[in-house]
């Protein structure tokens, strides 16, 4: 994935806050998947305007004590994890 790729949610997706988690619904297949604090903050930053690049910078600066590096990797991490379930348009 390239630190310029601009991801863009998928349309048919439901999201709410619920307690300090962040409840993502997929009405084709009925999964919920529960996003923490962390994982919400990436999921919300996706707006087709920020890049991966921009994703990190903006988890960095949520958690300043935290290697950038390791920021970067847990964030591409998630991100293919959110395009192999198709949650995010390739």
């Amino acid at each position: 994935m390239e630190h310029d790729y601009k991801p863009k949610k998928t349309d048919r997706l439901i999201s709410r806050e619920e307690d300090e988690n962040l409840l993502i619904f997929d009405p084709d297949t009925g999964s919920i998947k529960v996003l923490n604090e962390t994982a919400a903050l990436i999921w919300n930053s996706i707006d087709e305007k920020n890049s991966v690049k921009d994703i990190v910078d903006i988890i960095c600066r949520e958690n300043p004590d935290e290697d950038r590096k390791t920021i970067e990797e847990d964030v591409l991490r998630f991100l293919r994890d959110l395009q192999e379930h198709s949650y995010i348009e390739e």
